[in-house]
């Protein structure tokens, strides 16, 4: 019910007018108690009306203030309710990360163990690989030196055999030159 401004404003004009009315009868015309009266009974008629459209525009503005707020009550729920949503979905994808980041930390962890237990193969059987190559290194060295030795004694034996057989080639060319008649010969050997 909405309260036109004219009324109000009808109803104020029409109190105050009938108010000063009465008081001027009363104070004029005492005599005319029937007038008065009238009077009296427009005023308070008057102030009902205006009393009444007062309450009526009170009423009216405490309806839309509780619209209003009513409405704004609405609008906070729904704020509230999507920030509770989104809260709940954040806590919910923080967890998720958490636990991800958790499952990340032992994977790492994991294979930084196996990591180290695959470079420890690695040395020993670099290790191994080494000493097996240093032991064939010595062994191929202790047989060719036994080899070296061999050959040494070996040519050693070799230059002291060629040595004596060109030592008698050479005193049975001396003695066939030597004794032969032959001047040939003796030249040749010369």
């Amino acid at each position: 019910m909405k309260i036109k401004k004219s009324n109000l404003t009808f109803s104020a004009v029409g109190f105050v007018a009938s108010i000063l009315v009465v008081l001027y009868l009363i104070l004029n015309t005492p005599q005319m108690t029937e007038l008065i009266i009238v009077f009296g009974l427009i005023a308070l008629a008057d102030t009902y009306f205006l009393v009444d459209s007062i309450v009526r525009k009170i009423d009216e503005i405490s309806e839309i203030s509780i619209d209003k707020q009513t409405e704004l009550v609405k609008v906070e729920k729904g704020i509230y309710s999507v920030a509770k949503r989104e809260e709940t979905t954040n806590i919910k994808q923080s967890n998720a990360l958490l636990e991800q980041i958790e499952q990340l930390k032992e994977e790492n962890k994991r294979l930084n163990e196996d990591l180290i237990e695959q470079q420890k193969l690695c040395t020993k059987i670099i290790v191994k690989k080494a000493q097996e190559s240093n032991s064939k290194t010595l062994s191929s060295s202790d047989r060719i030196t036994k080899l070296l030795v061999q050959l040494n004694g070996t040519t050693t034996s070799a230059s002291r055999e060629s040595i004596e057989i060109l030592e008698e080639i050479n005193k049975i060319l001396d003695n066939y030159y030597n004794d032969s008649t032959d001047k040939v010969r003796r030249m040749r050997a010369n």
